[in-house]
C-alpha cells in the first residue's frame, strides 16, 4: 500500500508540473501503476479483515467516498478547465498525504501469508503487453496490434497452466462464481466509462451554458448509493435477481440514447447506467471473494478491478471509433445489444448462499 500511494502520489506530482506531452504520458504511467495497487488492495484488505456480512456494511463507506470524489471530480474539472488542466492534478495531492497520514500504522496486523509464490514479472509484462495491443488494435484499427495481444495472452495462458500463482492463476478465473462475475463486472464497466466519457461531450453540444460535469453526476450518484445497499441486499434476496435487474437498466441506459441525446435523455441514460454500476459492483464482488480460498481473496479482487477498468477502457477506445464513423444513434445500438448480454451470465449466478 505505501508503495502504490508513494507511485501515485509521484506520478501526480510530476504531472503538475510536466513541461511537455511526452513527460506528461509517464507522470501518468506512474501514477496509473500507483492506483492499479491502491484500487485492488484495499478492496483486499476489506475482505481479509471482515467477514462477508461487515464487509457488505464495510462497502457502504466505500462506495460513499468513492462516489463522492466520482461524482466531484467531473464537476470540478469542467469549472477547472478554463483556469489550467494543471489543477486536475494539483487537486489530488493534499488527498494524497491526508491518506498516507491515515494509513500510517494501521496495516502493521495485516494477516500474512508464508506461502505466497514469488512475484510473477513476467506474467504482468506480458498481460499488460496484451492488454495494451489489445486497446491500440482497437483504437488504432492497428491488426499487427490485434495479432500481437492474441499471441501476448496466448502466451499468459500456457504460462498459467504450467506455474499455479502465475498473475491470473486459471484455478481462481474456471471457478464460475469468479469468471460470471467477471462478465458482468466487464460490461459494467463498459457502459459506466462509456457514459462518464462521453455524456459531458454531448452536453457541450446540447446545453453549452452549463458546467458539461453535471451531466454525469446522476451515474455518480446512484452508482454510490444503490453501491451502498446492494452488497447486503444481494445476501437477503440473491445475486442473481439484482444482477439481472442491473443488466437491463444498463441496456436501456444506452437504449434511450438511441432515442434521443438532447439533455434531458442524457440525465435519464445517466441515471440507468449508475443504477447498473451500483446494483452489480459490490453483489459480484462479494460473491467472487466468498467463493474462492482466503489465499486466493487478493488476487480474486484485483481481477474484477481489472475486467472494471479494462471494460471501461475497451468501451471509450469502441466509442470513439463507432461515434466517428458510423454515428450515435447505430453507436449506441450497439453498446445497449453488447451491454444486454450481461445477463446470460446473471442467470447463471446462485441466489442467496446457504455457506
Amino acid at each position: 500500500m505505501w508503495v502504490a500511494l508513494s507511485l501515485f502520489t509521484a506520478g501526480t506530482a510530476i504531472a503538475t508540473v510536466a513541461p511537455s506531452l511526452p513527460i506528461l504520458i509517464a507522470a501518468r504511467v506512474i501514477q496509473g501503476i500507483g492506483a492499479g495497487g491502491l484500487i485492488p488492495l484495499g478492496q483486499a484488505i476489506l475482505a481479509l479483515r471482515c467477514s462477508t456480512e461487515d464487509r457488505a456494511r464495510m462497502q457502504i463507506y466505500y462506495n460513499i467516498s468513492y462516489g463522492a470524489a466520482a461524482g466531484l471530480g467531473p464537476l470540478m474539472g469542467g469549472a477547472l478547465v478554463n483556469v489550467s488542466w494543471r489543477w486536475a492534478f494539483v487537486i489530488v495531492l493534499p488527498f494524497a498525504a491526508l491518506t498516507g497520514f491515515l494509513m500510517k500504522g494501521r496495516l502493521s496486523t495485516t494477516p500474512r501469508s508464508t506461502d505466497n509464490g514469488a512475484f510473477d514479472l513476467a506474467g504482468s509484462l506480458l498481460l499488460l503487453v496484451a492488454l495494451t495491443l489489445i486497446l491500440l488494435a482497437i483504437e488504432r484499427s492497428w491488426w499487427w496490434a490485434a495479432i500481437a495481444g492474441a499471441l501476448a495472452l496466448t502466451a499468459l495462458v500456457v504460462r498459467s497452466r504450467r506455474l499455479p500463482d502465475c498473475v491470473v492463476p486459471l484455478r481462481v478465473i474456471r471457478h464460475p462464481r469468479v469468471f460470471l462475475p467477471m462478465i458482468i463486472v466487464a460490461l459494467s464497466g463498459f457502459m459506466t466509462f462509456i457514459m462518464l466519457t462521453y455524456l459531458p461531450q454531448y452536453s457541450l453540444k446540447t446545453a453549452p451554458d452549463l458546467n458539461s460535469g453535471l451531466v454525469v453526476v446522476p451515474v455518480t450518484v446512484l452508482w454510490m448509493t444503490l453501491g451502498s445497499a446492494t452488497g447486503i441486499l444481494a445476501l437477503r434476496v440473491g445475486f442473481r435477481s439484482i444482477a439481472i435487474t442491473g443488466s437491463v437498466l444498463g441496456a436501456l441506459s444506452a437504449g434511450v440514447l438511441v432515442v434521443s441525446v438532447q439533455y434531458g435523455f442524457l440525465l435519464i441514460a445517466g441515471l440507468l447506467a449508475g443504477a447498473f454500476a451500483g446494483l452489480v459492483l459490490v453483489p459480484m464482488l462479494l460473491l467472487a471473494q466468498r467463493s474462492v480460498d482466503k489465499a486466493d481473496v487478493g488476487v480474486t479482487t484485483s481481477l474484477l478491478v481489472l475486467v472494471r477498468n479494462f471494460g471501461g477502457a475497451t468501451g471509450v477506445a469502441i466509442g470513439a471509433v463507432l461515434l466517428s464513423d458510423v454515428g450515435t444513434r447505430e453507436t449506441f445500438t450497439l453498446v445497449a445489444v453488447v451491454v444486454a448480454v450481461a445477463v446470460i451470465p446473471a442467470l447463471a449466478l446462485p441466489g442467496r448462499l446457504r455457506t
